[in-house]
């Protein structure tokens, strides 16, 4: 009898702790607003956007200034606006008393975390809202500020239909708003490729229902490979393309892309010798645009070499790889990128990870702890990650006629066995 009641007791007290789990963790508290007759969500933390709303009208101006109202965390705030000043051309300017009547942002405590999504007004100010639980961490603030600069929800891409698929009947009530395709003309994505490791992009079960969260059904599934489900949803950096895209809407002095329409700029036998011809999903550098600002994995004034590691990788340049294959093993506590190239720039080359042994500290897996695949064209996107150990075979093809392989190795238990070949 005492041990019927004892199961009783902790099946009760197991649903009830699993409520309370998933009650912390979807943190509903949405709100939407209408501006200028287009429709502003207002996010909490796990409601981000992506691509970016080039603002023609009201742009914010650098040094953007800003002011800290207690108890949001100050020093989080300044962690979140030193990595955007260190990897962007945008100035940010403390004061320490908020002036409602000027450009500035604003942030202060409230329940859950939002921001408007671009510059809102030139004579007002802009609050973003931090709950506790958002001030803690200085990229969820970074979020919440890239929404304020524009950015906007990577599944609202209008080619997201091709990368992920979206189960509305996992979503909570009212919640679809939150994956609606953006078609609005003033969204931008420079030509940079679906990420799925962008700080601004939503986890698999974000607005799931209870019911659906707990047997498994996500909101939101890669297309591509399933692995990139445990890439979705980082809080720890904002990725190169997402840089990339505040720093060619803000920070376009090289005059590469035109603003008005978000496309690349043919530059003229004039200009074309003063300009970068950066290769590899790089942009020109605002400081100095002869030089190039480059992706994980890859240097150079353009971007075309392949970073060099000083750890014993063994040979790390195949670019004649043939239909025969050739296979590779790489372990231990060592960094190495190994590119290969197909003999043929009209072939591909099919990569089959046969096994893999990664840290895997966190629930998400992150660029600086997995082994990353880059064989999609656009080098700028995170490549496929792989933490953990994985037995079955991973099979990747090449969308151009290259894959660049990172492999972190970091402790002796690290392993990685590869085979790759060309393929028609």
């Amino acid at each position: 009898m005492n041990s019927k009641k004892y199961i009783y007791i902790s099946t009760i007290i197991f649903f009830v702790l699993i409520i309370n789990y998933w009650n912390a963790k979807k943190n509903l508290s949405h709100d939407y607003i209408s501006v200028n007759n287009d429709v502003i969500f207002i996010d909490t933390h796990i409601d981000f956007k992506r691509d970016i709303l080039k603002s023609h009208t009201d742009p914010w101006i650098s040094p953007i200034k800003y002011c800290v109202k207690s108890p949001v965390n100050k020093e989080n705030v300044k962690t979140a606006i030193s990595d955007i000043e260190k990897n962007t051309c945008i100035r940010f300017q403390q004061h320490e008393n908020c002036n409602n009547d000027s450009q500035e942002m604003v942030f202060e405590s409230g329940q859950g975390c939002s921001s408007y999504v671009g510059h809102v007004s030139e004579n007002h100010s802009q609050v973003i809202t931090l709950s506790s639980g958002c001030y803690i961490n200085p990229y969820i603030i970074l979020h919440e500020i890239g929404h304020a600069l524009g950015l906007v929800h990577e599944h609202s891409r209008i080619d997201r239909d091709e990368y992920v698929k979206i189960d509305v009947n996992s979503l909570a009530n009212t919640e679809d708003k939150n994956y609606k395709i953006i078609s609005n003309k003033n969204y931008f994505n420079y030509s940079t490729a679906y990420d799925y490791s962008a700080l601004m992009h939503y986890a698999p079960y974000d607005f799931a229902t209870f019911w659906r969260w707990a047997f498994g059904y996500p909101v939101i599934a890669p297309k591509l490979h399933w692995q990139y489900s445990r890439m979705m949803g980082q809080r720890r950096k904002m990725t190169f393309n997402e840089y990339k895209r505040v720093n060619l809407c803000y920070c376009n002095w090289c005059n590469w892309v035109d603003n008005s329409t978000g496309k690349r700029i043919k530059n003229d036998k004039k200009t074309k010798n003063d300009i970068a011809d950066c290769k590899n999903g790089g942009y020109p550098d605002f400081r100095n645009c002869s030089k190039c600002l480059c992706p994980t994995g890859y240097t150079g004034d353009s971007c075309r070499d392949v970073v060099k590691t000083k750890d014993n990788c063994g040979e790390t340049t195949y670019k004649n790889v043939n239909y025969t294959g050739a296979s590779l093993i790489l372990r231990g506590k060592m960094n190495c990128n190994i590119f290969l190239q197909a003999d043929n720039k009209t072939k591909k080359v099919e990569l089959n990870v046969m096994y893999a042994n990664a840290p895997y500290r966190n629930k998400i897996c992150t660029e600086d702890v997995g082994y990353q695949f880059k064989y999609r064209k656009d080098k700028g996107a995170t490549g496929l990650l792989l933490c953990g150990t994985y037995i079955q075979n991973t099979i990747v093809t090449s969308e151009s006629d290259s894959i660049l392989v990172i492999y972190k190795g970091e402790s002796g238990h690290s392993l990685l066995t590869l085979f790759f070949k060309q393929i028609d």
